[in-house]
């Protein structure tokens, strides 16, 4: 998580909890934390209100992507406890203004361009997070085939066996030593992406 975004937050309030929401933001394309890219400038939380002021790489950047990325934001933290109001600006993207009135009230991206043919993104954010997941689902059986691991050990484990220390994954099954193999980062990203209470799931629910 990158620690030179300019954040401001109450007194007593280390902020902890809205970053970890925030950096589970990706972007649509790169499936990468929006954080790690720079696309956010910053972040300010007073009292139950965040304002986040994204910095997308190209004032160009495509119209959709730009709406799920603050989106994306606003349901995020919205999920963190005490926060009932989120704020995103999307500085000189060349829609800030439609997307960011959208976004901001609630409304879906076909209400951000009323009389422009611009439907559900529904379709394209199960793409884009089907596509994540199965990318991460791919790098994280590379190593582990890479740490040794045959395709029917990997098969056998269970998620009990699988574990995050320090900055690696570790395997621990009975009676075999522990294995270290691959980036935290990756298996963590993995089971977020899979979980019950992940975007993936919750598309899945609704498509």
């Amino acid at each position: 998580m990158r620690d030179d975004v300019p954040c401001e937050f109450p007194a007593g309030c280390d902020g902890s909890a809205v970053l970890e929401r925030l950096a589970q933001v990706l972007d649509p394309e790169l499936d990468e934390p929006i954080l790690e890219l720079g696309f956010v400038r910053s972040l300010e939380l007073r009292s139950d209100h965040a304002r986040v002021a994204l910095r997308l790489p190209t004032s160009w950047c495509a119209v959709n992507f730009a709406y799920l990325m603050a989106d994306d934001v606003r349901r995020a933290l919205l999920g963190v406890e005490g926060i009932r109001q989120v704020t995103v600006s999307l500085g000189d993207h060349c829609a800030a203004g439609e997307i960011e009135a959208a976004v901001n009230d609630g409304r879906p991206f076909a209400e951000a361009f009323p009389g422009e043919g611009a439907g559900s993104l529904a379709a394209l954010r199960l793409t884009f997070l089907r596509k994540g997941f199965l990318s991460r689902q791919e790098r994280l059986l590379r190593d582990l085939r890479d740490a040794g691991c045959s395709p029917a050990t990997i098969c056998a484990l269970r998620l009990g066996e699988v574990a995050m220390q320090d900055d690696a994954i570790v395997i621990r099954q009975p009676y075999c030593a522990p294995v270290e193999c691959g980036s935290a980062a990756i298996l963590r990203r993995f089971f977020w992406s899979a979980g019950p209470s992940s975007a993936w799931t919750a598309a899945l629910r609704h498509h």
